[in-house]
This record gives C-alpha cells, structure tokens and sequence, in this order.
C-alpha cells in the first residue's frame, strides 16, 4: 500500500478528564492500526473549547465538583474516573483546584510551531489530573516547566505565558468550535470525513481508519 496521511482535528479543553482519556484511546488505536498498516501516518491538531470559560479564580476540585453535581453524586463519579482512567495509564488525582484554561490552550497553540503539540497537550493534561501540587492552569511556572517536560524552552515559554501573544486567535478559535457546532468535548474530525464524539474506544477509531484506507 501506498504511503497515507490521515489528518485528526481534535477538539478539547484541558479540565475536560474524557478528553486525556480519548487521547490515550486514540493513541492505541493508531499504534494497533500501524502495526498493520505501517506507511500509514497521523497529522494530529488539536483546537481549543473551553467548559468555565467565565471561571476567574481557581476553586479546589472537590468543592467544584461538589458544587457542580452535587455532594452525593460527586464522589461516585470521581471513583469511576478514577477507574477508568486506571485502565488508561491515567493517575486522576482530585486534589489542587480548578482554573480558567484560557493561558493552557495558548501554551498548545504556541507548541505547534515546534511540532510539539500533542507532546505539550499530554503534560498539560498530565498537570491538571495527576499533579497534587501545583495543577493550576493559570499559573505561568507551572506552565512552563510542563512546556519543559515537553520538550520546549522553559524561557520561551515563560515570556510567551506573560505576554498577550496569541490570545486573540485562541479566543477566535474557541468561538469558531462553537460555531461548528461543537458542544461537547472530546471531539474528533477524521480526514474531514467522519466525526465521532466523546472518549470512543480504539475499535470506534481503528474501524475509520479501515474505512478510509479502502475508499
């Protein structure tokens, strides 16, 4: 077969735990799919939604999805994600607190300049979920040392954090997921061809992929 590209749009916010879970979903189908099919590569992009996108002061976690589903329903569900994440490598910790996310989609657009996009996405996620600490996504130190672990300069990443660089685009970008009819995240548009919403498992993403290599 001849050499293919499969190009992946993905939609997401970094306070959203479905989206790391379909990341590291979407990952194992690619890795399965290439076993099989190795002159088959992916062009990742990711795009920016945001769910507290008025969120102004950070919350702690647990009082924010106390508030948010209620103090019975709250815990059920952070045990389940919990669960679930565990079957995807995924540390969910539910301690530090919740932020805007605002600065952590500027950081992933910055990185895409440097083909690092995905790598800078993980240790966002990785920062926010699994991070007791400090996870606070409107804290530029903590921005840049997951830029760091990236691969990325931790100086550049500073002056780009305290500067308003690329904020007007991102905030475009938001708005233009919207206008696409985005409500909810995960998203995930496939060659342009197909959609599929949510944390699918690999079979969901791996059974496209066969599609599209036989069109």
């Amino acid at each position: 077969m001849a050499a293919r590209t499969i190009s992946i749009n993905i939609t997401s916010d970094s306070v959203c735990p479905w989206c790391f879970v379909g990341k590291r979903r979407l990952e194992k189908a690619m890795t399965t799919f290439q076993g099989k099919h190795p002159n088959v590569t992916f062009d990742i992009q990711w795009h920016p939604y945001q769910l507290n996108p008025t969120m102004t002061a950070p919350m702690g976690k647990r009082d924010f999805y106390v508030s948010k589903f209620g103090a019975a329903r709250a815990p059920q569900m952070q045990a389940t994600m919990q669960a679930v994440g565990a079957a995807e490598g995924i540390a969910f910790n539910y301690d530090g607190v919740v932020s805007n996310s605002f600065d952590s989609h500027r950081l992933i657009h910055w990185a895409k300049q440097f083909n690092k996009q995905s790598e800078m996405v993980e240790q966002v996620f990785r920062l926010y979920f699994e991070n007791a600490n400090n996870n606070n996504l409107g804290d530029v130190n903590a921005l840049s040392e997951a830029a760091e672990r990236a691969g990325l300069d931790r100086n550049q990443a500073t002056q780009f954090l305290t500067s308003e660089n690329d904020a007007d685009t991102v905030r475009q970008a938001v708005l233009e997921s919207q206008r696409r009819g985005i409500h909810g995240v995960p998203h995930f548009s496939i060659d342009h061809k197909y959609t599929l919403s949510g944390a699918q498992e690999p079979d969901a993403f791996v059974e496209i992929f066969e599609e599209l290599i036989q069109a």
